[in-house]
Order: structure tokens, then C-alpha cells, then sequence
């Protein structure tokens, strides 16, 4: 299969892998621990390390390594000169990771207040507070392998070299897996378990960190096997490492933006009732799409977009952008549609088994059906924001993302009171779409060779179709299932069945009537390198 379909086939069979696997695991955790303030305390001591790794260097990274690793790595034009501007690059990135974990360490507690501001009523504050600190004193570890897993992952893209970054969090989750299912009781677990050195909290603390850890060195020897050779050389005056610094200004302005409607959001879910983990849970389930159609396509398209940016042909490089951001709607806007319709079996199918309850499965489809309005909206957004990284932009994108987080943040603390976590989903939703829009007609401003016209009709058509699927599942489901209740085990599976392969067949001949070109050109584009 050549050119774009085969590098992204690549990403999404092993993203998909990677989905699957983790999904396997909340499945698992769920089972063991349930919807309570155990894992309210988990979701809150295992968000940690993401959002300090995010706030100080992760975003940083991800915005601006591909393309700077792509212009020093190049192929045809390697020098002593970039191969010392990598070096210096990795090296002082991972000074920073490893001062970055000790400190994360030592402030455990107040790290972990954070997401804790407002517990819900009839928490045990102190009890809740003192085991999610324990606990992230653990998971604080993951944040240096996170960091070698970004400048591993960056340097194989660079060189367009999917796999080992699409496949090796598969491993991660299956240790986690391993882990989880070590923990061994007559009851179910209780937050009071992992207190005082427990085995329970090495058990949970251990299970995601030697998992990240894992994925990490899988990644750095995908980086040796490839032929890209390291030096440590902390050169802080190099040009390459200024002009990583100088990306980084608006880059962390962006982060932060992003990391304090995290904490209201997580506060406003009432840690400790089991909501966070509602909303977790449903986030994890809505980024399955979004990882296995949306990542793969703009991970295979970054590259492209940055030497496009780098050689100033605006055209290809427009002509780029409009395929990727109808691609994602494409592949998003069904599985959009189909997890709002679909959301109760969905969550009942996967997620309801040993302690994890009926009302548990009730508010994680809230969420999820929140959510998944937001999808297509979401995953355009992250796309079209890759479009200014490629070319070198970070400012812009940190002021689309103010607006983003300020409109989560308003409609957040306005709907949750009436909707909870729906309300909460909603908020996500619309603030995602809004700031997709307003990103891409920033975008074409400042390429007029984007063709904003031909991108709307081509997104009408696709909505379209999308809608048409829709009503077919919700009147196809309704048909089969309607005179069973409750929805759980052979009837939600049934339910989820039918609407996939209804919602399949009708939105493929929507599409078809409505003359939507772009599936069967997907296909057959050889404007990329195969992967290898």
C-alpha cells in the first residue's frame, strides 16, 4: 500500500494497539477498584506527572522538536554543525527532566493539592489527600520517561519512522495490566488500603510508572537501531538550543493555559465522589477514535508540513493542510456521532463488570456523550495548531488556546451544577469546535492559498453524511433492542453491533450520494514516503 495510506496505516494499526491495550486496562482497574474515591485518588495522583511534564517541557517538546530535528537530521544535508545542535538539544533536555522529577518528588503534596482544592461532600479530606499523595509521590517518577519518550518519538518522526512511537504503548499497558491484576483481596479495595507503605500502593503506584518506563527504553533503542548517534553535550549557547528556548515562550503559555482548566475541571467533578474517574474514563474512551484516526494522520503529516513551511511553497503546503483537516473530519465525524448515540452500551459493553456499578456505567455515559459532540472539533483543532508549529509559529496557536480554555472554563462552571459531568462534556465540546474554526480561519489568513470555501463544503458534506448515520443508528438500535432492559452484557453488545454496522453502511452510502471524494483518494496519494 504506497505513499500516505501506508504511513499511516503504520501509526494507526499500532496506535490502535496501543488504544486497545489501554482500554483493556481501565476495563481491568475498573473491575478491581470501581467508581470510588480510590480512583478518584488514582485518576487526580496519576494525572500529576502528565500535567507537570506538559506545563514545563512536554509541550515544548512536542511543538517544536519534529521540526527542528527535521531540518538538523536532514537526510542530504547532515553537518558536524546539526549533529551538535542534537546533541545539545537532548542533552539539556535531559538535565531539565531530571531536575524537573526530583523537584515533582519532594513537592508530592502540594502537587497533589491541586486537584484536590474541593473534594466532595463526605470525603474524608485528609484521608483522600494523604493517599493520592503517596501515590504521586510514585507516579512523579514517570515524568523523565515521558521526556525520553518525546525526544525519542521526535527523532524517529523526524526521519519518518512510525513504529516503535506508535506501538511501544502497547507494552506499557500490558505491564500495567500485569500489575493490576497482581492485587489480590476479599473485598474491594478501599482508599484507606494504600496507606503506610502498603502493598496496594506499590501495586497501583508501580503499574502505570514501570509501564511509561518500559515504553521509554523500547524507544531509545528504535533510536539506536535507526543510526542517529547521541553525544551528551550541554551546550546551553548553542543556536539550536536558542531557538528551541525562543519557541518556548509561547509554548509554555499554551501549556498553562491548558493545565489550569485542567485543575478546575477535575475540581469540579468533586474528587473523592468518583465523577473525576467518570470523566477519566470517558476521556480515555473518546481519545480511542481520536488516537487511531486523528494522531496517525497528523503524525505522518508533520514532517511534510514542516519541510513545506521550511522551502516556503505555500500551495503544497495549503494543499496539505485542507487534505489533512477533511481526512480528520472524515474519520472523526462517524465515530463523533456514534459514541454520542451509542454512549450507555458502549460504557455498559466495556466498563461494567466486578465493582464497577450500573450507576457508575450511567455517569461515564454522561460524560462520554458530552464528549463525544467535541471529537471532530478537537482533533481538527489539534491538526490545524501543527500547522503553525511547522512553521515555527507558537504564538498564535497560545492565543487560540486562551479562548479555548476560557470558553471550557465558563461553560464548565455554568452547566455542571444542572448537567454534572454531561454538563462538563459539553463544555469540552463547544469550546473545541469554536477554537477549530477560529484556528483554521487564522490559519488561511496567513496562507491565502487555503481555499476556505472548497475546505466548508467539503466539512457540510461530510457533517451531512455524518447525521444521516446518526438517526439511522438511534432508529436501527431503538428497533432491536428496544424491549430490552437493562442494556448490559449480550444486549448491550447487540445494541453496539447493530449500530456500528448500520451507522457503517449508512454513512459510506451517504457519503457516496453526496459525492464525498476524498476516502478513495486517501488511498491512492503517493505524496509521502513509504514508512519504514
Amino acid at each position: 500500500m504506497p505513499g500516505l495510506g501506508r504511513s499511516n496505516l503504520v501509526v494507526a494499526t499500532g496506535t490502535a494497539i496501543s488504544r486497545i491495550t489501554g482500554l483493556a486496562r481501565i476495563i481491568v482497574f475498573g473491575m478491581i477498584i470501581g467508581q470510588t474515591a480510590l480512583a478518584d485518588a488514582f485518576d487526580a495522583a496519576n494525572n500529576a506527572p502528565n500535567s507537570i511534564y506538559e506545563l514545563l517541557i512536554g509541550g515544548l517538546l512536542a511543538a517544536s522538536l519534529v521540526p527542528l530535528f527535521t531540518s538538523l537530521l536532514n537526510d542530504t544535508a547532515q553537518t558536524h554543525e546539526s549533529q551538535h545542535g542534537t546533541d545539545a538539544i537532548i542533552s539539556i533536555s535531559l538535565i531539565l527532566l531530571a531536575v524537573i522529577t526530583i523537584v515533582s518528588i519532594v513537592a508530592s503534596p502540594a502537587i497533589f493539592h491541586l486537584f484536590s482544592i474541593h473534594p466532595a461532600p463526605g470525603v474524608d479530606t485528609e484521608v483522600f489527600r494523604s493517599a493520592g499523595t503517596a501515590l504521586t509521590r510514585i507516579f512523579v517518577v514517570q515524568i523523565f520517561f515521558y521526556g525520553v519518550s518525546a525526544l525519542c518519538s521526535a527523532l524517529l518522526n523526524a526521519r519518518r519512522r512510525f513504529f516503535a512511537a506508535a506501538w511501544s504503548p502497547a507494552a506499557a499497558n500490558v505491564i500495567a495490566i500485569l500489575f493490576l491484576l497482581s492485587i489480590t483481596s476479599n473485598s474491594q479495595p478501599n482508599i484507606t488500603d494504600v496507606l503506610g507503605g502498603s502493598t496496594l500502593m506499590w501495586q497501583l503506584g508501580l503499574s502505570t510508572t514501570v509501564g511509561i518506563a518500559v515504553m521509554a527504553l523500547i524507544q531509545v533503542i528504535a533510536v539506536h537501531r535507526s543510526g542517529i548517534t547521541f553525544q551528551f553535550r550541554p551546550q546551553f549557547s548553542h543556536p539550536a538550543v536558542r531557538k528551541l528556548i525562543q519557541l518556548s515562550f509561547w509554548t509554555f503559555g499554551y501549556v498553562v493555559a491548558n493545565q489550569v482548566a485542567l485543575v478546575v475541571i477535575k475540581n469540579l467533578a468533586s474528587p473523592g465522589s468518583g465523577l473525576v474517574d467518570a470523566y477519566s474514563k470517558a476521556f480515555i474512551l473518546f481519545q480511542l477514535p481520536h488516537g487511531i484516526l486523528a494522531v496517525s494522520i497528523a503524525t505522518t503529516f508533520l514532517p511534510d508540513l514542516a519541510r513545506l513551511a521550511a522551502t516556503n511553497d505555500h500551495a503544497a503546503f495549503a494543499d496539505r493542510m485542507s487534505r489533512g483537516i477533511t481526512l480528520t473530519a472524515l474519520f472523526t465525524i462517524p465515530a463523533s456521532f456514534g459514541l454520542f448515540v451509542l454512549s450507555k452500551p458502549i460504557i455498559s459493553l466495556v466498563l461494567q463488570h466486578g465493582n464497577f456499578s450500573s450507576q457508575a456505567t450511567v455517569n461515564t455515559a454522561r460524560a462520554l456523550s458530552g464528549l463525544a459532540l467535541g471529537l471532530t472539533g478537537f482533533s481538527v483543532y489539534l491538526f490545524v495548531l501543527r500547522g503553525f508549529y511547522a512553521k515555527q509559529n507558537t504564538r498564535t496557536p497560545f492565543l487560540i488556546n486562551l479562548i479555548e480554555n476560557l470558553i471550557n472554563i465558563v461553560l464548565a462552571i455554568v452547566l455542571v451544577d444542572r448537567f454534572d459531568v454531561l454538563g462538563l462534556g459539553i463544555a469540552f465540546s463547544i469550546a473545541y469546535v469554536i477554537s477549530a474554526v477560529v484556528a483554521t480561519v487564522v490559519l488561511a489568513s496567513k496562507n491565502q492559498s487555503i481555499d476556505l470555501r472548497s475546505l466548508a463544503i467539503d466539512l457540510i458534506r461530510i457533517t451531512v453524511a455524518g447525521v444521516v448515520m446518526a438517526i439511522a443508528v438511534r432508529v436501527g438500535t431503538n428497533a432491536v433492542s428496544s424491549a430490552v432492559e437493562p442494556v448490559v452484557g449480550l444486549a448491550a453488545l447487540t445494541r453496539v453491533l447493530v449500530g456500528i454496522t448500520i451507522g457503517g453502511a449508512t454513512y459510506i452510502a451517504a457519503l457516496a450520494i453526496l459525492g464525498e471524494p476524498h476516502l478513495r483518494d486517501y488511498w491512492s496519494t503517493r505524496t509521502t514516503k513509504s514508512s519504514r
